[in-house]
């Protein structure tokens, strides 16, 4: 039997996702001031427990920003060494776009750079990258060298369309554990809330994240000195990010969700299939998806049985789908319903596919007839569900530390080292 405690935290979930929504004029409306009180964690740019951090706003128009996490697998250093971390170092030196500086510092006495396989310790490695660090306030790739390139993630997080950030205490202590897991960069996406940003607008964020990516992939091709003096281009008004140019491997992109970011990151699948996106030279090659809100015309099995789940129950999911969905969507079972018969023709071109999913949570049923509608068109798809766990068992601020939440993502890792072809951590 589970206990009271985790009564008490699924009862507390639940209210701080309502309070995100208040009533005015007779239709609900966010309220801003419970939406942004979730704890938040500053970036760092320094390699703190082996992973740097940075935001960037990339639509001005619309307030869409990024967290990067770049794991310090980018350095080619190992697991062992990476992990005792920089700490926090000064940052009121000499500003990270003093590109002569950065690459003096980060040059070794052979003349060779961090992360070039020139049979240099780990160790040395590490401690020219830390008086680097020291002497610039983060992490700057170092121009005119070979960059180890990682596959890269773009997550969504959860809370039921209408709660979470990119940023939040749990999404920043997930997303580390992912790019550490899974040696990839990960890039969280702070999508629009709903109830005052209701579908499509969470999905065309998740789009314009992928557009914004491919950019950068194109501008990577240019030479480093046009962006190092400032010429930017002309259809994205946007110079390259370092850390993105320098890094991303462009032929490995998957697309990771949580709870309702599991519904955005899997319409954001399917529009780059429907909309035949231009997103050369990026390539979604994967999708995960962990306990994510899918619906349908008749109740599934566990959505009865378990109707009045912990985190998640009938009530939750009912206001979930009321706030993000127009109202013109709510009557049609189709908007919920990623396999409706509407959708056939899409869902034989989607990308390799991991679903995870809990005992106890009510859309299991739903996870399951997702990936089997999959398989049946041969799409390679899997399956994960966790005995005795409940909906968002691995991702919510009470279960981080548990057994079960690591290995959660020890499983992720393992999967995406297959399909994303990359090495596994473990």
């Amino acid at each position: 039997m589970l206990n009271l405690g985790l009564k008490i935290s699924s009862w507390r979930y639940k209210q701080s996702i309502r309070r995100c929504v208040v009533m005015r004029d007779g239709r609900a409306v966010s309220n801003r001031a419970a939406q942004g009180s979730n704890t938040r964690l500053p970036p760092n740019a320094s390699f703190v427990d082996g992973v740097a951090t940075k935001d960037c706003i990339i639509d001005p128009a619309t307030g869409v920003a990024i967290r990067i996490f770049l794991p310090h697998h980018c350095l080619g250093v190992s697991d062992a060494a990476g992990s005792k971390g920089f700490g926090w170092l000064p940052r009121d030196h000499t500003a990270p776009g003093d590109e002569e500086s950065l690459r003096s510092s980060l040059e070794l006495s052979d003349g060779s750079s961090v992360g070039s396989s020139n049979g240099n310790s780990d160790n040395e490695k590490l401690l020219a990258l830390e008086e680097a660090l020291k002497f610039s306030g983060g992490y700057f790739p170092a121009s005119k060298q070979e960059h180890v390139k990682l596959p890269v993630i773009v997550q969504f997080h959860a809370g039921a369309f209408v709660s979470g950030s990119k940023d939040s205490s749990s999404n920043d202590v997930f997303c580390r554990r992912i790019a550490k897991a899974c040696k990839c960069i990960v890039i969280a996406v702070g999508y629009r809330l709903a109830p005052d940003n209701k579908f499509p607008a969470p999905r065309d964020d998740g789009i314009f994240t992928l557009k914004w990516l491919a950019k950068q992939g194109n501008l990577a091709a240019f030479p480093a000195t046009a962006v190092s003096h400032g010429i930017i281009e002309s259809f994205g008004q946007m110079p390259a990010d370092p850390w993105i140019s320098a890094h991303v491997d462009y032929s490995r992109c998957a697309l990771m969700g949580i709870g309702a970011g599991g519904t955005i990151a899997e319409q954001v699948s399917q529009a780059c299939v429907s909309l035949k996106l231009e997103l050369e030279p990026l390539k979604v090659v994967s999708q995960v998806l962990i306990y994510p809100l899918l619906g349908g015309s008749t109740p599934l099995p566990s959505e009865i049985s378990l109707a009045d789940a912990y985190f998640l129950d009938r009530e939750m999911l009912a206001l979930a789908w009321s706030w993000f969905l127009p109202e013109e969507h709510l009557a049609v079972a189709s908007s919920i319903d990623p396999i409706s018969s509407s959708r056939s023709s899409i869902l034989s071109k989607m990308p390799s596919t991991l679903v995870i999913s809990a005992e106890l949570d009510m859309l299991r049923d739903r996870a399951a007839a997702y990936v089997q509608a999959l398989k049946m068109v041969s799409v390679d798809a899997s399956f994960l569900t966790y005995r005795n766990a409940v909906h968002g068992f691995a991702t919510i601020d009470c279960f981080l530390d548990t057994k079960l939440a690591q290995a959660c993502v020890e499983d992720i890792a393992i999967w995406f080292a297959k399909h994303v072809k990359c090495d596994y951590w473990g």
